[in-house]
């Protein structure tokens, strides 16, 4: 029974999120204590501040901060393969900024964020100082195998791995890849055979591949050959990562996940994170204690899915350890056991290492009131950077992928009559003749009329009708009922 307006209603929302958080100006003025109280309650973790100071001894601005907890790095380093996803998002609240991530890959396919870092814009150096500070959290590898990583080529972030990482592989993620491709390359036969490239698994199917690409398009073969194939196709990836994504769908899963938190202050977003993180751990140990199988649900389901392909497969085994494997027409692989069965097979991960990734907790954080205090000057917020237009809330999508909540569409896409195969209509809307080949064609039946017109020329003339043209010459004459529907025909057409 109130009568408020929409703007009166944005403010006091505005005023019950202050009164719940800190305005983003105080949320600033506190970081100091809140990095102490993270490291002390959660010890191992790394939390590091960046100020730009223009003079030593001034109060400095914020620029940067990295957020790596602990549970999350020695759960990532104890249980999961060595490849990690960066991506980066824009942060929505009034000081903008971005965040960069580090997203692992747990025994079941799910995701495992283990840093995050608070930038001003993505660049190369941004990338190097987060990149500079996950290299001491996590180092160069694990049991002498170098950390595998892929990324969506964000700007810098390429220079910075080769500089820092440079005995890392280095992929690229196949689907912001082929958003450049199809703009040049456009149909659905260079896709197909783009993806085909990328996804088979040996050299010997790659250039077949390629070769086939070539003859439907030499200039998209000439465009895909100028990346080098070991950052894009399955075939050249290295086998010591034991995964072979073609995408980074975790870190835009992630990036989803925290989309709430993106809107909050500083703070506000870090303690959004890590409480989340909290209950997601406690969520995903309990679960798979509860869980009586011996291999993660998402690996048990590809297995299944795998050894219905092998009932086509055909072995002959040598005696020891290889079988020769007939997979189809003129095609057979050669495959070594090793006195292994297929659970055997798998890596670590996809069972007891599963539970390590979230063996260790993250330990609850006090409200401000109890944090820990601290004698540095409090750090000055950062300028505002305001872009022009209104704030977008929503990611702009591309023309055929699908809008949020909805399947994929034909939006983008050149449409075929299928009455005469010709583009850009369909067959409502057709106007040419109807093509042989098309399902609607019905071809003339010459024994029908050649019956047809030895009855009508054998029987009697009918007798003319008045009002109606007589047609003697011809076989068949109009009847009243006919002009009549022809009448109301022409009539409905006007109308």
């Amino acid at each position: 029974m109130i009568n408020v307006s929409v703007a009166k209603i944005r403010r006091a929302k505005r005023c019950a999120k202050d009164e719940m958080l800190g305005t983003d100006m105080e949320q600033y003025h506190h970081l100091w204590s809140y990095a102490a109280t993270i490291r002390e309650t959660n010890p191992g973790s790394t939390v590091k501040i960046k100020l730009d100071t223009a003079e030593e001894g001034s109060q400095g601005t914020f620029q940067r901060l990295y957020y790596c907890l602990y549970a999350c790095k020695q759960g990532f380093l104890d249980g999961c393969r060595p490849i990690i996803g960066l991506d980066g998002c824009f942060l929505k609240s009034a000081f903008g900024g971005q965040l960069l991530s580090a997203i692992g890959r747990d025994g079941n396919d799910n995701m495992v964020p283990i840093a995050v870092a608070v930038v001003e814009v993505e660049r190369y150096d941004s990338w190097k100082w987060f990149l500079e500070l996950l290299m001491a959290d996590l180092g160069l590898g694990v049991e002498n195998i170098p950390w595998t990583f892929i990324s969506d080529r964000q700007k810098g972030l390429v220079h910075a791995v080769n500089e820092l990482f440079p005995n890392s592989e280095h992929r690229f993620c196949l689907r912001h890849m082929y958003q450049n491709f199809k703009q040049k390359f456009k149909g659905k036969e260079l896709k197909d055979l783009f993806w085909a490239a990328a996804s088979v698994g040996n050299e010997v199917d790659w250039k077949l591949a390629m070769n086939s690409l070539e003859k439907a398009s030499k200039d998209a073969a000439e465009w895909l050959q100028k990346v080098p194939s070991v950052l894009w196709s399955r075939s050249h990836f290295r086998q010591s990562s034991k995964c072979d994504i073609l995408v980074n769908n975790l870190c835009e899963s992630f990036n989803n996940y925290i989309l709430e938190a993106r809107e909050l202050p500083v703070i506000g977003m870090l303690e959004w994170i890590r409480r989340r993180l909290m209950q997601r751990i406690q969520v995903k140990r309990t679960g798979m204690q509860k869980f009586q199988g011996k291999i993660c649900p998402n690996i048990a389901e590809k297995i299944d899915r795998n050894l219905k392909f092998s009932r086509l497969c055909i072995p002959t085994w040598d005696g020891k350890n290889k079988y020769e494997i007939d997979c189809g027409p003129r095609k057979s692989v050669v495959v070594d056991l090793k006195e292994k069965d297929l659970h055997m097979w798998l890596f670590p991960a996809y069972r007891e290492n599963y539970l390590k990734t979230y063996e260790h907790t993250i330990t609850p954080v006090p409200s401000n009131k109890y944090w820990v205090r601290c004698e540095e000057q409090p750090p000055k917020p950062p300028a505002v950077r305001r872009m022009p237009g209104r704030p977008k809330k929503i990611r702009q999508r591309a023309a055929d992928e699908p809008k949020k909540g909805q399947v994929s569409t034909r939006k983008g896409l050149v449409v075929t009559c299928k009455r005469c195969f010709q583009p850009r209509h369909n067959s409502r809307t057709y106007k040419n003749a109807i093509h042989p080949n098309s399902k609607f064609y019905k071809a003339p039946d010459t024994n029908v009329a050649e019956s047809s017109s030895e009855l009508h020329s054998s029987a009697p003339s009918p007798i003319p009708v008045s009002g109606t043209t007589s047609l003697a010459k011809g076989p068949l004459r109009p009847t009243v009922a006919d002009v009549l529907y022809n009448l109301r025909s022409k009539k409905a057409r006007r109308c």
